[in-house]
């Protein structure tokens, strides 16, 4: 009796039913049958399901908005605060290790020092200050210069368009820069600056 992989046996062939036979032939092959799909089976949702699930997702990015903007607005903040009084640190070492007055002023053209006291959020120097006047002369090194920040950032200093440190780390002045937000009324952040020269950081409501 002769058989053949993937056939039935020629002997019973015919005395096999055809379902046997298929049997047979998925036995010796290792063919299997593929599920045929079935529409009725199939998951989804339906128009009303997808349409609350969009609802429901709207409000919740609309809830979560305010405080992502919170969030963002801080953050700004603080990196602006985090650059200053990096600057004041720098200031103050720098004149105890050079032994002689080191300033700080704001300026507007990134070269000279801005006497309209326009704003410290347009950038800074930090030079040594032979004349110990607070401005940028011929006969001064500019130590370090920074760029203006974000417009949307006001920093305040109560004490005019400059600072400036003697050669003992001590302060002409003491006083406080605020740096908050220009377009709202989020948290502020204080360098308050002894007469000592010791620096130290407050978190505030707003500016005031």
């Amino acid at each position: 009796m002769k058989y053949k992989v993937g056939h039935c046996f020629s002997a019973h062939h015919a005395a096999c039913p055809h379902t046997a036979c298929e049997g047979n032939y998925y036995f010796w092959s290792g063919y299997l049958p593929r599920r045929r799909f079935s529409p009725s089976k199939a998951m989804g949702v339906s128009l009303v399901e997808l349409l609350v699930s969009l609802s429901v997702a709207a409000i919740l990015v609309a809830a979560s908005a305010p405080g992502m903007k919170t969030l963002i607005v801080n953050n700004r903040i603080d990196n602006v605060a985090d650059e200053l009084y990096g600057s004041l640190m720098l200031a103050r070492s720098e004149a105890v290790k050079r032994q002689r007055t080191v300033s700080l002023c704001s300026t507007l053209d990134d070269l000279t020092c801005d006497e309209s006291n326009a704003g410290w959020h347009h950038g800074w120097l930090i030079f040594t200050d032979a004349s110990a006047d607070g401005l940028l002369n011929d006969n001064d090194r500019l130590l370090r210069r920074v760029t203006g920040q974000s417009e949307l950032i006001s920093i305040q200093w109560n004490r005019g368009y400059s600072l400036r440190f003697n050669s003992r780390g001590q302060t002409n002045q003491a006083g406080t820069f605020q740096v908050c937000d220009q377009d709202s009324n989020s948290d502020a952040k204080a360098i308050i600056i002894s007469m000592s020269g010791r620096l130290r950081t407050e978190e505030r409501a707003a500016c005031s």
